[in-house]
């Protein structure tokens, strides 16, 4: 088909569709942080759908249109997350399953969008964009979520973008982007011009003169105004300054250990080194720390049950006595076992005091899927195919309370929630964190099996949204990174290398605003809106649909 003169033939080339999408999922897999380009780039956050948007309009049925959306969905899943392959001896479950599940899941959007696309006439830049916010909130949500490769996470390197997030959250600047890319698409090439000809009188365009350049030019129009209205909200929040509550003087130790071979000693004896030179230069020049961090699972044991092995152990420099010479907290991931009968345990961060002695802990409510968490495990077929087939023994049980853990400080007593790993990815997990008002959140996480640093920009560049849509500082301490403080527009405000052994010695500062932000008071209303709105088009759509063949 000619999209500049708006003429094709009546059969459309679905090997050419099929490459379009190819091109799609490169492109987008460029706009989002990548081992090419760290931040992604920004740019392709705008045209990266737009191939993808024409392979669409050139598809005849929904069925070709759902082999093409398919196509692009798993391969941009795995060029983006290709790191999934580093996971131990299960990277054929863990990218392989997953880039199919993928294939399927992209499948069934694509038939929306060739309805969407085909039938909705002047009005389908905005029905692709919401559309798309609803695709990419319902992929990320649920135990089964995912909340990896979404489009708003190629503006990483584009800050003032990102701060529309404490209104309409990740998924209004989805919906943002989705419908510029479509706009450019109908711009540029008088995307599908041909089949504003075919669309129902009911929908509002029956006249092939609808294919004049002035829609095209409105929808660009509105396109731009968004932005800008985007990009001003952006500039106008973060010139406005947040009330400063005070301050945590904290050390952030990366120990850049492999998870998968080194001991629980040597971990920890590399946490206590790291630390301790740490707490020896942070006293040179006349500071204390309030609090050390150490990053998910660096204890291997119950620490209340095990307090006597950690008195003694590691041998070089055992864990109890550092705390009490240290004066400061400890705050750590460790399992705590919640039934010794079936040895039940769950993935946990525990806050213990200067004397050595467990205060607190939370439980990690949302499991990594078919890696922390086996559904299905009661019935022994299952259970027996996935330690026989898979060679996964169990996983962990599952928190059910949103803990907050208090810290006395210099300056005063503060709340953190600490959502753990994964979890600070999820909007609405952290969200609740901060309903039971958590002063900030903070963040242990091991991801450093994934051997790349994309996989940890990308795990960075999901978190920092929660920072911007509770206007509160987000701290990570991990393994091999993304170590650092996370002011609450989003900016890095300290952090370390990746995958460089090392200790943050930085002073963490505490926001406290008058009244909570949108997002966190009504959570992901625009993505509710978007996907009511969405289900409402497809109905108006099916029924026209129907009425049509029956003509």
């Amino acid at each position: 088909m000619n999209y500049i003169t708006g003429r094709g033939e009546s059969r459309r080339s679905l090997p050419h569709a099929l490459a379009l999408a190819v091109l799609s999922a490169i492109l987008m897999t460029l706009a989002l942080p990548n081992e090419l380009f760290k931040q992604g780039l920004a740019a392709l956050g705008f045209v990266a759908l737009v191939p993808l948007y024409l392979a669409v309009l050139e598809t005849e049925g929904p069925k070709a249109t759902a082999l093409v959306v398919g196509l692009f969905g798993s391969l941009q899943h795995g060029l983006s997350s290709f790191w999934l392959w580093f996971f131990k001896d299960f990277r054929f479950w863990t990218l392989g399953s997953t880039t199919a599940a993928n294939f399927v899941l992209y499948m069934v959007l694509g038939f929306y969008l060739w309805l969407f696309l085909h039938r909705s006439g002047r009005a389908r830049p905005i029905a692709f964009g919401l559309l798309w916010a609803s695709f990419e909130y319902l992929k990320s949500t649920g135990f089964l979520g995912y909340p990896w490769g979404l489009l708003p996470y190629s503006l990483t390197d584009a800050l003032p973008f990102l701060q529309i997030a404490d209104l309409a959250g990740v998924y209004g600047i989805s919906a943002l982007l989705a419908a510029c890319n479509a706009a450019l698409a109908e711009l540029l090439f008088g995307a599908g011009s041909q089949s504003f000809a075919t669309i129902p009188p009911w929908v509002g365009a029956s006249k092939p003169e609808a294919l004049a350049l002035r829609p095209r030019l409105a929808y660009v129009a509105l396109a731009l105004a968004l932005s800008a209205g985007a990009l001003g909200y952006g500039f106008v929040r973060m010139a406005r300054p947040i009330p400063l509550a005070g301050s945590i003087d904290a050390i952030l130790v990366q120990q850049n250990t492999d998870p998968w071979v080194s001991t629980e000693d040597e971990a920890l004896t590399v946490n206590i080194r790291l630390a301790k030179q740490a707490i020896e230069e942070a006293r040179a020049k006349g500071r204390r720390p309030d609090i050390i961090l150490f990053s998910e699972t660096t204890l291997r044991r119950p620490y209340a049950e095990f307090h006597n092995y950690y008195s003694k152990h590691p041998a070089l420099d055992p864990l109890v006595p550092f705390i009490r010479e240290s004066g400061a907290w400890l705050f750590a991931g460790a399992p705590v076992v919640v039934d010794w009968k079936t040895g039940d345990a769950t993935n946990s961060a525990i806050l213990i005091d200067p004397s050595g002695r467990l205060v607190r802990s939370y439980a990690k409510i949302h499991l990594v899927p078919f890696a922390e968490t086996i559904p299905f495990w009661e019935f022994a077929p299952f259970r027996k195919f996935i330690q026989d087939e898979v060679g996964l023994e169990g996983g962990w049980a599952s928190g059910t309370d949103y803990t907050i853990f208090e810290l006395p400080t210099k300056e005063g007593s503060f709340r953190f929630g600490a959502p753990i790993c994964f979890e600070d990815a999820f909007a609405d997990v952290c969200r609740n964190f901060y309903l039971k008002d958590a002063d900030l959140l903070v963040n242990l996480t091991d991801v450093s099996w994934s051997k790349t640093e994309s996989a940890e920009i990308q795990h960075w560049a999901a978190a920092r949204f929660r920072a911007i849509e509770a206007r509160r500082t987000l701290v990570r301490s991990t393994n091999g990174g993304l170590t650092c403080v996370v002011g609450p527009y989003g900016e890095l405000l300290d952090s370390l290398p990746l995958f460089t052994a090392g200790a943050l010695t930085c002073r963490v500062p505490i926001y406290r605003d008058a009244s909570p932000t949108p997002y966190i008071s009504f959570g992901d209303w625009f993505a509710r809106a978007a996907l009511l709105l969405s289900a409402a088009l497809f109905i108006i759509l099916s029924v026209g649909e129907r009425r049509k063949s029956t003509a």
